[in-house]
């Protein structure tokens, strides 16, 4: 009995003492076991907010609220340096189905750089086919701005260049290069993102994504040509009823010919005038 009165008193020692301390901190990573908040009235694991931290360490995660939904949540993979990990096109870019490819996405790191083509390795090499060309880019590169307003143009050249075009301060590093002056896509150029910048710093959701897996080139014939087209593919030949072709000199005024053609030799032009048919002329000097 006496043993159960000083454990009793003990207890409530002890109870008194965390009162006076303040409630007892639990540490669930080495006290917990199955936890389950499914039940629980909220849940919030990630830290969030209008602009990402000036710093991070790697692992650390963070959901920006500011931005297209399903571009909200990154990670931070370097020290200082957060890269997006939802399913959107990087710090508050238009989301469309491009979004689901990670070849040469850019995305927003901080407010002085942009990654581009994160995921690129010589094991998942982001490839780009200019004509019968294939370019193959095997690493991941970067855009730091240091000053001006205004939008970048980031876009495969028609030499195959990765390049980020502005009217702004940008610098590029290994992978990439940085032209002034432009103001738009240039012809001949593949797109890949604009993103905009305000007083020497990238916007937050300043990017748009304008990458497309699927596209499709539209052939007209213009006058003196006619056009077929056969599993996909585009053959345009001169039309021979509006322009002559050439063909080897006939044998003979019957000689096989379409109305139109037309052949020379160091003595005479002939012209097919009806099908099967030539006449010719004498080429004399003067």
């Amino acid at each position: 009995m006496l043993l159960r009165s000083i454990l009793i008193s003990f207890c409530l020692q002890q109870a008194c003492l965390q009162l006076a301390w303040g409630q007892t901190q639990i540490d669930l990573q080495a006290q917990g076991k199955n936890v389950d908040f499914s039940g629980a009235p909220t849940t919030r694991p990630l830290k969030s907010g209008v602009a990402l931290p000036s710093t991070c360490s790697v692992g650390d995660m963070f959901f920006l609220t500011n931005v297209t939904a399903g571009a909200n949540l990154y990670g931070c993979t370097a020290t200082n340096a957060w890269m997006l990990e939802s399913s959107g096109t990087g710090g508050g870019s238009s989301v469309q189905n491009a979004s689901q490819l990670t070849d040469l996405a850019a995305t927003y790191s901080s407010s002085t750089m942009l990654a581009i083509g994160a995921t690129c390795s010589l094991a998942t090499p982001c490839n780009v086919r200019l004509g019968s060309v294939t370019f193959s880019f095997t690493g991941s590169t970067s855009a730091t701005i240091s000053g001006g307003s205004g939008t970048a143009f980031i876009y495969i050249d028609s030499s195959g260049n990765l390049t980020v075009g502005n009217n702004l301060t940008v610098a590029c590093s290994s992978g990439c290069v940085a032209v002034t002056g432009i103001t738009a896509f240039p012809s001949g150029s593949i797109p890949l993102f604009t993103w905009t910048a305000t007083n020497g710093a990238w916007d937050t959701a300043g990017g748009t994504d304008l990458r497309a897996f699927q596209s499709t080139t539209n052939v007209s014939a213009g006058v003196g040509l006619v056009g077929t087209s056969s599993s996909g593919r585009t053959t345009l030949a001169v039309d021979p009823t509006l322009v002559g072709i050439w063909s080897p000199a006939p044998a003979s005024s019957s000689s096989v010919c379409a109305q139109g053609a037309w052949s020379m030799d160091t003595s005479y032009y002939y012209v097919c005038v009806a099908a099967n048919t030539w006449l010719r002329v004498a080429i004399t000097t003067w």
